[in-house]
């Protein structure tokens, strides 16, 4: 079990943007300070949680006598503290946490904006960089780290963009087997992120505090995996009684479990594909796939596929064919080759569809496909 003496934390909120009032958040600060208590509660040491924060200018004056450090959240000290404090650092488990402002950009990678963005410089961070850097090479410490990410996910408008993102490069590593990430996002790719303003808090935010509350305080860190089956669970019934659009993705580079690629399910081992499906068992996925209504929308579709065993990126392995049927088909094909894939399908459909008929009979297919051959 890692020690709270050899954790390193950051958490990032914020509420306030050079942007101006149209950009203004009424909870990402709040959620930062809760976060912190939180760390600090779990024995983390006082000097080993940064906080970065914009608060709006009613919520800054909690900030002002804090027991651990605070720093503006500007694009320039971000980089400062990942790039060079953190990245330098020595110790076993870091968290990050981030709220506020995001985006996915053109090449479907995840950015969070910096306080100091404007809207013709929107300065940020890319994730997706981040991530990659602090699981290789140039990141000898730190083997286990656990992102939680509370921010939109949307897809910017270019009607109303006049110029690209701007983009600052981390520095590029090796990739490397020896660090295990876990990051839990609010949001899947084109969603908005739920903030309560009345609450000052995130959806996310408030109901991943909710559950690390409860956690049992003799584990550290507390079980990820159960915790992204809680929220999972959260956030189904949320949507159900109408108080919810929003659904939560959990990636991770190295399962610490030993398990490589993305949690969409939890239980038994996943079965070996048959080694010659039939054709017919294989048009009858096909088919299944084609009914979620989801599939029919290339952005959802592209989605969809990105879900499924993140280790071997299958939207890289499957490009995207003329037609949706024939996408469908190459999909499932391609699915049979790696064990386990077939099954996280079906959680990709029911995480993009949510518990509708064509993704039960999607389901059905996927068992009938595995029981023959």
């Amino acid at each position: 079990m890692t020690p709270p003496s050899r954790t390193s934390v950051v958490v990032v909120g914020v509420e306030s943007y050079e942007a101006g009032p149209d950009w203004d958040l009424d909870g990402p600060a709040e959620d930062a300070r809760r976060f912190a208590d939180w760390f600090l509660e779990r024995d983390v040491p006082p000097e080993r949680v940064s906080v970065l924060v914009s608060p709006l200018e009613r919520n800054a004056a909690v900030w002002e006598q804090r027991p651990h450090p605070v720093h503006p959240a500007d694009q320039a000290t971000v980089h400062r503290e990942l790039l060079r404090r953190i990245a330098g650092e020595d110790g076993e488990l870091l968290w990050v946490v981030w709220g506020g402002h995001g985006v996915v950009d053109a090449a479907g990678h995840r950015r969070v904006f910096c306080a100091d963005a404007v809207s013709d410089d929107r300065v940020n961070l890319d994730l997706d960089e981040a991530l990659a850097f602090f699981r290789s090479n140039a990141v000898s410490a730190f083997r286990r780290q656990i992102w939680l990410v509370d921010a939109c996910q949307s897809l910017p408008d270019v009607r109303r963009t006049r110029r690209r993102l701007p983009h600052s490069a981390f520095p590029a590593g090796s990739p490397t087997a020896g660090h295990d990430q876990a990051a839990l996002f609010a949001v899947r790719a084109g969603e908005r992120a739920l903030n309560l303003s009345g609450e000052r808090t995130g959806l996310f935010s408030r109901e991943v505090l909710r559950l690390l509350a409860d956690a049992d305080p003799g584990l550290w860190p507390p079980d990820v995996n159960a915790l992204y089956a809680s929220l999972r669970h959260t956030f189904a019934d949320l949507r159900a009684r109408g108080l919810a659009r929003q659904t939560p993705i959990h990636l991770w580079s190295r399962g610490w479990d030993g398990s490589e690629g993305q949690l969409l399910a939890t239980g038994t081992p996943a079965a070996p594909a048959p080694a010659r499906p039939s054709n017919a068992a294989v048009r009858a996925v096909a088919e299944a796939l084609l009914a979620v209504p989801e599939w029919r929308s290339p952005a959802a579709r592209q989605e969809m596929i990105g879900l499924v065993r993140g280790d071997i990126g299958l939207w890289a392995v499957v490009p995207e064919q003329p037609t949706p049927r024939l996408t469908a088909i190459a999909v499932v094909r391609t699915c049979l080759r790696y064990a386990g894939a077939p099954q996280e399908l079906v959680e990709a459909a029911r995480l993009c569809a949510g518990d509708a008929p064509e993704v039960k009979a999607l389901s059905q297919a996927v068992d009938a496909l595995l029981m023959s051959g």
